[in-house]
């Protein structure tokens, strides 16, 4: 890993845990054992390392929830029900240790205009894209986009309770019953 990954590996690894607030760039520079210089090499303030760190998580955490064999699927319908699987599946992986959109929005988007205005466009892309696939299978009354909504704060309420009991199975058990939730709903219809 070079000097640059280092650091927002590091920042992405603390802010996660304790929040844009409590990250200091020296404690970056401790857990990396690299040189402030080092740092100021790559970064001209914390927000840049924190705006660095948000588009490392993203890139991440979206790659890999549109990883999916879900994303070869043809038919909206079972692409939609493959995404939730898929979904159910690594949720535990990509959230055990929080969501730094969540994070950053907390202490750092009401300190930083550069990190509001990144979180919004993020939101506004992940919103998008859980739209377009939970599209087909949302329920009568209900739009794509609050669709999506509702998926992205059971995810959210999931991180909260799998940090609070220590148990990221929250995670996995939170997707499911959002699936189940909407299989009744489908049967609705």
């Amino acid at each position: 890993m070079d000097t640059r990954a280092k650091l927002v590996h590091a920042a992405e690894k603390l802010m996660l845990r304790g929040g844009y607030s409590a990250t200091s760039v020296d404690d970056v520079i401790r857990t990396t054992a690299l040189s402030k210089g080092s740092f100021y090499h790559f970064f001209e303030s914390k927000e840049a390392l924190g705006l660095a760190a948000l588009e490392r998580y993203y890139a991440d955490r979206v790659g890999r929830l549109a990883a999916g064999a879900y994303a070869d699927e043809a038919d909206p319908v079972r692409r939609a029900h493959g995404f939730l699987e898929h979904a159910s599946r690594v949720a535990a992986s990509l959230w055990k240790d929080g969501c730094l959109l969540a994070n950053l929005s907390a202490d750092g988007a009401g300190s930083s205009r550069a990190i509001s205005t990144a979180l919004r466009k993020r939101t506004d892309e992940l919103r998008a894209l859980v739209a377009g696939l939970l599209g087909p299978i949302a329920p009568p009354g209900m739009s794509a986009m609050e669709l999506a909504d509702e998926f992205l704060t059971c995810i959210e309420g999931a991180i909260v309770l799998a940090r609070i009991y220590g148990d990221p199975g929250h995670l996995q058990r939170s997707v499911d019953r959002f699936r189940r939730g909407l299989g009744k709903a489908s049967r609705r219809k």
